[in-house]
């Protein structure tokens, strides 16, 4: 479990490539219908399994939030017994924490609307693969410095 003062902008999202939140408005934790599926890597960073956009829709209107701001049955803690560590890696290969994912996505967001501010295309295409770079493709180190015991 984690301490309620845990941010949630401190969870690793594993998804490879750019962060999209797909949902839109706000999201209801009152209302859920599963539980945001949470694992602890040996290293201490805990990974959302299954509701990166439940956390992203939540980071987006309070990007202070904590794990105590939510009612308990929002989450469920996955036991390293349920899955191998190795699995969870294969299947997210390239985790990095929400609060380092969620501004480079805005600011690929922001580029590609405003493409036609650019000079010209190549200008465009490397702003967008500089941005495109710093999310993909790079396997999992500990950004945000693990506060909390597992």
């Amino acid at each position: 479990m984690l301490p309620d003062s845990y941010r949630l902008s401190d969870l690793y999202c594993g998804h490879e490539g750019k962060y999209i939140c797909s949902l839109k408005n706000r999201f209801d934790p009152e209302l859920i219908n599963e539980p945001i599926q949470l694992f602890n890597l040996s290293c201490g960073c805990w990974i959302v399994l299954d509701g990166n956009n439940r956390i992203g829709l939540i980071l987006k209107h309070n990007e202070d939030a904590q794990i105590g701001d939510f009612p308990k049955k929002i989450f469920v803690f996955i036991k390293n017994e349920e899955f191998d560590e190795e699995e969870i890696l294969y299947w997210n290969p390239y985790p990095k924490p929400f609060s380092y994912i969620l501004p480079l996505s805005k600011e690929l967001n922001i580029v590609t609307r405003n493409k036609k501010k650019f000079k010209n295309k190549t200008d465009y295409q490397k702003e967008v693969n500089r941005i495109k770079k710093l999310l993909t493709k790079k396997t999992h180190n500990c950004i945000v410095p693990n506060k909390h015991e597992s």
